[in-house]
């Protein structure tokens, strides 16, 4: 079976599609029983291959890509085209039959059997909280590509109900597959991880993480505001740390970290190289997550592998994960955060109970079963094509 897949979010830091692709087709090809192709923007390899990154974050090819964008007018458009056109002349060198699996929403233009993954519609239910050109884009050219795809894949019964409610899609062509934590994942002890929170500045069980991009969509506004009401003591004791590279729309909230960074009561890390996210999650006291809209909600995952207590938001897919594992509030009751989070934070004994039970529900989410799930609709598609 000869699946392509477009990997190029691989190029770029990886937020929650590029660690998708990553964990996914990892799973698969350990599997052993797809023929991989990964298209990387200007070549198609045969199998799983990560690019070697930068210590930015960045793969090699995206680096030019910022030169680019500093000199080419039009520079997306262009780069699109060229994509597509590269997309086109490899591909078909792979020969027939080859199922094409889309996992970034938009899928080329391309003959023959089509899988697409569909993670969020934020950029339809929340447009606001989005890069106008990106909302463009998605609601321009998504639309034709779930008419075209064969079957749709979804990381959560929120995004299955958000998509069947923008599209009207056919629920038999639709399947829930839930992402999980990778194995690196898992609780340590301060004396573990020692080395890892020197590099990092930090002392392990001293801080309250929130992991993710900065943009609108993950409310960290409301966070601040939870998170400035709190005793001063207990700020000083456990401040807030932000591991994430800046996204878009954050003039805002730029200024409220200055605020913050001023007082002492914040560190923001930026891009976190990925060998320490493990001891990033498992020195943290507590996680914070109030995004108001999710696909699915990794690092809320990956920080209750670590066995941390989670305090999250109960919007779209976060309860879907989190269970009764953590706490969950609404993302604009402020009062509630704080109070939760305080809760975390002064009674250290519900916080390990409170962790223990998400390890333990975090073990229950599993990449090899989403790889499994992801070849039975490849299986299943295939067979149509050929009735």
């Amino acid at each position: 079976m000869k699946v392509l897949v477009n990997a190029t979010p691989l190029l770029a830091p990886l937020t929650g599609i590029g660690q998708y692709i990553r964990h996914l087709f990892g799973a698969i090809e350990r599997l052993s029983s797809v023929d991989l192709w990964m298209h990387y923007g200007l070549s198609v390899r045969k199998g799983f291959h990560e690019p070697p990154l930068y210590p930015s974050g960045r793969a090699g090819p995206a680096r030019l890509n910022d030169l680019a964008k500093r000199f080419l007018p039009r520079y997306r458009r262009l780069r699109r085209m060229v994509e597509r056109a590269t997309f086109d002349y490899q591909s078909a060198r792979i020969g027939a039959p080859v199922l094409y699996h889309e996992p970034n929403y938009v899928a080329m233009t391309r003959k023959g059997p089509l899988v697409l993954t569909v993670h969020d519609m934020s950029c339809f239910d929340l447009p606001e909280s989005h890069p106008k050109e990106r909302v463009e884009l998605m609601q321009r050219d998504m639309p034709a590509s779930i008419q075209r795809a064969d079957h749709i894949l979804v990381i959560s019964e929120a995004t299955r109900a958000a998509l069947q409610r923008c599209f009207n899609v056919d629920s038999q062509c639709i399947t829930t597959t839930y992402l999980a934590a990778d194995s690196r994942f898992k609780p340590q002890s301060a004396q573990q991880i020692q080395a890892q929170m020197a590099l990092l500045g930090l002392t392990a069980g001293g801080y309250v993480l929130c992991v993710g991009t900065l943009e609108p969509r993950k409310n960290l506004g409301t966070l601040f505001s939870a998170y400035t009401g709190l005793p001063a003591s207990l700020r000083r004791r456990f401040p807030l740390v932000l591991a994430g590279i800046e996204g878009w729309k954050t003039h805002d909230l730029l200024r409220k970290v200055e605020t913050l960074r001023d007082c002492a009561t914040v560190h923001q890390l930026g891009y976190v190289p990925e060998v320490l996210m493990p001891a990033l999650y498992a020195g943290a006291a507590a996680f914070c997550y109030p995004s108001r809209y999710e696909g699915f909600g990794l690092p809320a995952l990956e920080a209750m592998a670590c066995g941390v207590p989670v305090l999250t938001c109960n919007q779209t897919s976060l309860p879907e994960v989190v269970g009764d594992a953590g706490l969950m509030v609404d993302p604009d009751d402020v009062d509630s955060m704080r109070e939760r989070l305080r809760s975390l934070l002064e009674d250290r004994v519900f916080a390990a109970e409170l962790g223990m039970r998400g390890h333990i529900r975090a073990a229950t989410f599993s990449w090899e079963r989403c790889a499994r799930q992801t070849i039975s609709v490849y299986e299943q598609v295939l067979t149509n094509h050929q009735m």
